[in-house]
């Protein structure tokens, strides 16, 4: 029963869905449209239901989060489950374009995977981070979450496919060639949840348990953290020129991923 209601109602669906349609309204100014045909046709797309297990799996990454009083939550298996879940929500919808026939839709697929994979990384590195310090959190730990944060943001554009790293607009029209409006549409609220999901994987471990005992003002607390690095991201990713993929790795790999490390290497040689 712990698991239904974490799932359905609190930490899943509920604030996954609230905290997506801000997602589409301040970042990707799309506003919330629902399928026009419901959610019965897109079972006859292969799209449009590998969109729907993408948001049923970042749901569920959402749900093992460490978010007050979340009775799914538990310090060894939480964060492993949470990264599969959000991986296997990324990874379902890139491997089904993978398979398409159409020789553009799988370039732009590959561009995409790639540059999602590799902005993750550096995520990943950065959550680790910020678990790591919040075990044992102090004064000293202060220089690793400033730097797991910094790496964050640098990679959340390059993770969730936005600004310069956008997909390349040669191939928008291309990847939704031949799907209706339903699965299109689905498509868009799914990219918008997994990126919501993937910023919350952050922000839900920015403000350490320790300064705030309060497990309600510490629940608005994240919530307004999380709006206030989705408006940080609508700034970094305006007017960005489009990226190559090869400028877009290095990107990730030699100005992200650099802070992130130093945030790991400092709780390793400094604070242990």
């Amino acid at each position: 029963m712990d698991i239904l209601f974490a799932y359905i109602i609190y930490p899943g669906l509920v604030p996954t869905a609230i905290l997506a349609v801000l997602f589409g309204l301040l970042v990707t100014k799309r506003r919330p449209v629902m399928p026009p045909d419901g959610l019965r046709t897109l079972f006859m797309t292969v799209d449009g239901f590998a969109a729907l297990l993408s948001i049923l799996l970042a749901v569920s990454a959402m749900m093992y989060m460490p978010w007050p009083y979340n009775p799914a939550y538990t310090s060894v298996a939480g964060p492993l489950l949470m990264w599969a879940a959000m991986e296997a929500a990324y990874l379902i919808p890139s491997l089904v374009a993978q398979t398409s026939p159409s020789p553009l839709i799988v370039r732009g697929a590959a561009r995409s995977l790639q540059i999602g994979l590799a902005g993750r990384i550096v995520i990943w590195c950065a959550v680790g981070a910020l678990y790591w310090s919040d075990q044992n959190w102090s004064i000293s730990h202060i220089p690793a979450l400033v730097l797991a944060l910094v790496a964050a943001l640098l990679a959340f554009p390059a993770a969730i496919g936005l600004g310069m790293f956008r997909n390349d607009t040669a191939l928008t029209g291309v990847m939704t060639t031949g799907l209706d409006l339903s699965t299109v549409a689905m498509m868009q609220i799914a990219a918008d949840v997994r990126a919501t999901v993937l910023i919350a994987a952050v922000t839900t471990r920015i403000i350490p348990e320790q300064l705030i005992s309060n497990g309600y003002v510490a629940i608005v607390a994240t919530i307004a953290v999380t709006v206030l690095c989705m408006g940080i991201m609508r700034f970094l990713i305006r007017n960005q020129p489009f990226a190559t993929l090869s400028a877009a790795l290095r990107w990730c790999w030699w100005r992200a991923l650099p802070p992130a490390i130093l945030a790991l290497l400092y709780l390793q040689f400094v604070v242990s």
